[in-house]
């Protein structure tokens, strides 16, 4: 019943970069929905910036779950996050072209 095992911080961390990617790539979808597609640079940036979150998140999340001896949601979680956000960043540059 009592055990040692713990959650890694890479796997919280992980968790934490995914939803910062997530919900700056729906505010920034939802900004330009709402502006009609007439928005600053500065958005580009943000969803730039969560492609990269999303990304150091992913490998983080893959690195929680390869510790042994702890536990593996935090890690599950932040893959699922991460692996959400790069499908939408990806379906983001595959509507142009």
């Amino acid at each position: 019943m009592f055990t040692n095992r713990r959650h890694p911080y890479v796997g919280i961390m992980s968790v934490i970069l995914g939803a910062i990617a997530l919900g700056s790539l729906i505010y920034g979808i939802g900004s330009s929905y709402l502006l009609s597609g007439d928005v600053p640079m500065g958005f580009g940036v943000g969803c730039a910036l969560a492609t990269l979150y999303s990304l150091v998140g992913w490998f983080m999340g893959v690195m929680a779950v390869r510790i042994p001896d702890s536990y593996h949601i935090t890690g599950i979680i932040g893959i699922i996050l991460n692996s959400v956000s790069l499908i939408i960043e990806a379906f983001i540059l595959w509507i142009p072209a």
